[in-house]
């Protein structure tokens, strides 16, 4: 997992690689998760969401909202146990999936944070559905390339943004979650 120290939360991003951040979950497990929300005769459903911190009329994304507000939104959530096991969750703020089309231009969609006044403690992490030449990119000009079972996770309080891909993928997808780590007794 790529991993930010949690005592950075308002300075500089400094990224620390550890080998387990490619290849995160298991590979039979991921593929398990990728074909579910990616086939597409599966039916998972997607819905179209603004993208509102942009400024540009019509932007979009498509979505997913697995859990949120302290409710399991989606029964995708019953698939998700091993990989909230692999971070060690102790609370879970948010899950949501983001798919974004494949653009003639990388487009970056604004600096934000995804979950405000979350606890100081908070976490966002980002799984990589999906390999492409999109990127998230933090405040500080930092970027994480798309890789498909690629996590990163940093201080959910550090603004970051994602983009769009034009290479020959037709999507950039993500998961996003958002939580707080159980603390080491």
């Amino acid at each position: 997992m790529i991993t930010f120290p949690l005592s950075i939360f308002f300075n500089k991003l400094v990224i620390i690689e550890d080998p387990s951040s490619d290849n995160f979950l298991d590979k039979e497990y991921f593929k398990e998760l990728q074909t579910e929300i990616l086939a597409t005769d599966q039916g998972f459903p997607w819905f179209r969401s603004s993208i509102d911190y942009t400024g540009a009329p019509g932007d979009y994304q498509m979505c997913h909202v697995v859990y949120g507000n302290h409710t399991i939104i989606s029964n995708f959530y019953h698939e998700l146990g091993p990989l909230f096991d692999a971070l060690d969750v102790f609370v879970l703020l948010r899950v949501k999936l983001n798919l974004l089309k494949r653009e003639e231009k990388i487009i970056e969609h604004g600096m934000h944070i995804d979950v405000p006044n979350a606890p100081e403690n908070a976490l966002t992490s980002i799984l990589y559905m999906n390999t492409n030449n999109g990127y998230t990119k933090f405040e500080n000009g930092d970027k994480v390339e798309s890789v498909e079972n690629r996590l990163v996770t940093f201080p959910n309080n550090l603004r970051h943004t994602g983009s769009t891909n034009t290479c020959d993928a037709i999507y950039r997808c993500v998961m996003n979650i958002d939580w707080i780590k159980r603390e080491n007794k």
